[in-house]
């Protein structure tokens, strides 16, 4: 039973790595025509083209369903890779410090690092082995695919370790006969070797000595294994959306800020790919959009002390504290989005009278209302009593929501009471207008938009309205 895991766990990997990573296979080409047509679904407004595209949509899905029980092209790679004939000192080594970046002429050599070190400092061995990627290195651009391949991972290992191990349980399920798992063995043999630790010429490391027997390394040999993590997450900051700020508690979870002008893009490897390894050309960047050449990069960031220009202010100075917010570049951008699509339509219903419209408007509210939620936080977690400041401009009703656990006679009737909920609700209503009229002169607000923001906004705060909640947590302050 747990062999029949194994295979159907590699047979998924393998299949999936043909799907995502290897552009030119019938797995990815028909994936991308599948999302390409799932993307011009959601925004055709015709119903005949809707019914043609559904069709086309499901036709391609069968067939990909086909080529995920018959795989045979991912047969015909492996006969293909297995055959390419590669010296002994030229094979495809797994390292964290591949050379190949610091000369183009240098070997495919480099260093292992697969220990954990407790050391405080960020090194590559402070990376836990459970959540470290390894490189690949090799002398030959035409081997990338097959690097990639053999850095696969499942349940722990990857297909680089089991080679040695003599374990070839992940081509199960895609040999014909014994003869052609045989041919493969060999094949995968023969592309893979371990090297020892040496000195080649045109490493670049800079040494200064300290006395007749020690030394500090001044340009220590990088780490593509700790540039992909640091990489991983800067990017995951700076260009991927953020679902969900919080953690399963409710709390802000913790999130990586880069300040602007604070780190810089190093370009490796040159365009040719022989000259870079495999995860250094991963980080793949073109100079230009519509650039045919294309390079390795990784990112460094600057050491030096952060320096606070401002700190976190209240509102003090606005009657409405949705406005803080206008400069927010998740919230401009989920509002852009929502007013090019309100103006396609003469009136909001039949911009949501689709279901599947009706949620593409729901999502940008709430996006919009997860960044309003994130500022509401920071802002409560000021110093209570902040809002009783003489000739402070906010609405008592905006006090009420960000200075939750100010406590005075005046204050708590005020918060006991539903008609703040009400003037804030009716205020995001009208601040969300405002913006999209700002956004797109095209777009006129009618009635129904504002019900719809009121809705939505209530609905996704309805624990910041909970006053029976807050009550008691102020008991217990």
């Amino acid at each position: 039973m747990n062999e029949d895991l194994s295979m159907n766990g590699w047979r998924d990997a393998i299949i999936l790595f043909f799907q995502t990573r290897i552009n030119t296979s019938a797995l990815a080409k028909t994936t991308k025509y599948i999302e390409e047509k799932t993307a011009a679904l959601k925004t055709e407004l015709n119903e005949k083209k809707q019914v043609r595209l559904s069709v086309s949509i499901e036709n391609k899905r069968l067939e990909l369903d086909e080529l995920k029980t018959n795989p045979d092209e991912i047969a015909e790679w492996l006969d293909k890779s297995t055959t390419t004939k590669i010296g002994v000192g030229n094979r495809i080594i797994k390292t964290t410090h591949p050379l190949k970046f610091s000369h183009s002429s240098a070997p495919n050599d480099g260093i292992l690092v697969d220990y954990e070190d407790q050391f405080p400092l960020l090194t590559t061995a402070s990376i836990a082995n459970d959540s470290k990627v390894f490189d690949m290195a090799h002398n030959n651009g035409a081997l990338i695919s097959i690097s990639r391949f053999l850095a696969l991972s499942y349940d722990g290992s990857t297909i680089y370790d089991l080679i040695f191990e003599d374990n070839f349980c992940f081509l199960d399920g895609f040999y014909k006969n014994k003869e052609q798992l045989e041919i493969w063995k060999a094949g995968f043999k023969a592309l893979v070797e371990k090297r020892s630790i040496k000195s080649v010429s045109f490493t670049k490391q800079v040494y200064f000595p300290v006395d007749s027997e020690n030394y500090h390394l001044l340009a220590p040999l990088t780490s593509s294994t700790l540039s992909e993590s640091i990489f991983t997450k800067i990017t995951s900051a700076k260009y991927k959306k953020r679902a969900d700020y919080f953690d399963k508690n409710g709390s802000l979870a913790p999130r990586l800020i880069m300040p602007e002008n604070k780190n810089a893009v190093i370009r490796v490897g040159g365009n040719n790919p022989q000259n870079v390894s495999m995860l250094n050309r991963g980080r793949n960047w073109k100079l230009y959009k519509d650039s045919k050449s294309s390079y390795g990069v990784y990112y460094v960031v600057s050491s030096e002390p952060p320096v606070w220009h401002s700190q976190l202010k209240a509102p003090a100075d606005k009657v409405n504290f949705f406005y803080e917010l206008s400069g927010n570049y998740e919230v401009k951008e989920n509002i852009q989005y929502l007013a090019d699509f309100l103006t396609r339509f003469e009136n909001l219903q039949l911009s949501i009278k689709d279901p599947k419209r009706m949620r593409w408007v729901e999502e940008w509210i709430e996006n919009i209302a997860d960044e309003v939620l994130v500022y509401i936080k920071s802002i409560q977690a000021l110093p209570s009593g902040w809002s009783a400041t003489e000739g402070i401009k906010l609405k008592v009703e905006h006090q009420v929501l960000l200075d939750r656990y100010r406590q005075d006679e005046v204050f708590s009737a005020i918060k006991n009471s539903s008609d703040w909920q009400t003037v804030v609700i009716q205020d995001f209503s009208a601040w969300l207008n405002n913006r999209l009229t700002n956004t797109n002169e095209k777009f006129t607000p009618q009635d129904a938009h504002s019900k719809l923001w009121m809705k939505i906004f209530k609905f996704n705060f309805r624990e910041e309205f909970n006053t029976k909640g807050l009550r008691q947590q102020e008991e217990t302050i």
